[in-house]
């Protein structure tokens, strides 16, 4: 990106992408064809969408992986240990390593594959229904993975569940989307003072039937799954018309962290504006950081609507502003994030600033 006269939030200028990710279909234990989920995503707008079926590329191998219109469907799959626990999202193989068990294997595995791989609801819990357990991230002694999944949608809705009475919670599963749990933050900033970890949003989108009709009920029904936690991606040019280009600028910009994650249900993020400007000119975006830095420098922030906007560095809250636009100076090293809250509820997460040489203090 050139770093000239773009020292104002009005004349940031970049190419965003909006799109869901960890999704489930019929060929594993979603509740919705593939063709169901392209026209519901496509009725949404959505750029891209990214299909993680347990331990199968079933949409890979029936050729629905491509473009249709504006959206970018890319198939993936999500891997499990022996135990059904250390999810793993796999995006970008072309097959799927059933015969490994072991997560510093499956882990090695898809990136030797071509691939990439997020931490799945790393830290899930559970309060109610025990005939649904958690299925959190165990082995964090392991390295070689590209991301994890800050905030994942079924999670959030599942561990709000803390009686009988939250039952009603079906009828209005995104009202009560809440927040990131604090300690998963804190891990992921203590990650990054060491190497770079990706964060993503995820749907987990599971749209389910009970009953039979005439007297059924649609549960997580798909339109409304997708009008929750999205991942937006910042590039640096359009999105290319040939897929495998498409494909890959996506895979990467994952990868590499290059945007932030929203909850649709406060607020339309697009439009969306976190970049930061160094005192050398340089303009960086969230994400990973390919050169040197020179403070002082400035975070810049522009939401399309009012909310508080927090500045984190190091796990820690350091400064808050209110409205739709910010300045944050950062005269310091450290791991530098951006989060915004519109009445009390999280609705903005930006991927870190690295900035300083790792390991970063």
């Amino acid at each position: 990106m050139k770093p000239s006269d773009l020292s104002k939030i009005d004349k940031f200028t970049c190419c965003e992408l909006c799109g869901a990710i960890h999704l489930h279909t019929t060929y594993s234990d979603g509740g919705v064809n593939y063709r169901e989920l392209i026209e519901a995503s496509r009725s949404l707008k959505l750029d891209y969408i990214i299909v993680t079926d347990h331990m199968n590329l079933g949409g890979l191998d029936n050729g629905f992986e491509g473009r249709y219109g504006n959206l970018s469907v890319i198939v993936g799959y999500e891997h499990n240990d022996r135990r059904n626990l250390n999810h793993y999202l796999a995006i970008g193989c072309k097959q799927v390593f059933s015969k490994i068990k072991k997560p510093r294997d499956y882990i090695s595995a898809i990136k030797n594959g071509g691939g990439i791989g997020f931490l799945a609801h790393p830290n899930e819990k559970r309060h109610y229904f025990g005939h649904l357990p958690p299925y959190p991230w165990t082995d964090w002694k392991v390295s070689g993975y590209d991301g994890i999944e800050i905030w994942n949608q079924m999670s959030d809705w599942m561990e709000n569940l803390k009686s009988w009475f939250s039952i009603f919670r079906l009828m209005y599963p995104r009202r009560f989307i809440g927040t990131v749990p604090p300690e998963l933050l804190q891990r992921w900033d203590q990650l990054n003072k060491t190497h770079f970890v990706s964060g993503i949003g995820g749907v987990d989108a599971h749209t389910r039937r009970i009953g039979k009709k005439p007297f059924s009920l649609v549960v997580f029904p798909i339109k409304v799954e997708l009008k929750g936690i999205r991942t937006h991606l910042y590039l640096d040019n359009p999105l290319s018309n040939d897929f495998c280009v498409a494909k890959k600028t996506i895979i990467d910009s994952l990868r590499d962290g290059r945007g932030f994650i929203s909850n649709y249900r406060r607020g339309d993020a697009h439009g969306t504006k976190i970049f930061i400007e160094y005192s050398n000119g340089l303009v960086a975006l969230p994400g990973k950081q390919s050169c040197e830095t020179e403070l002082p420098g400035v975070i810049h922030v522009s939401i399309p609507e009012s909310g508080r906007i927090s500045l984190i560095h190091n796990s820690i809250e350091v400064e808050v502003r209110y409205g739709n636009k910010a300045t944050f100076p950062i005269i310091k090293q450290g791991v530098y994030r951006i989060e915004v809250h519109r009445e009390s509820k999280a609705w903005i997460y930006s991927n870190p600033f690295p900035v300083g040489k790792y390991p970063i203090r």
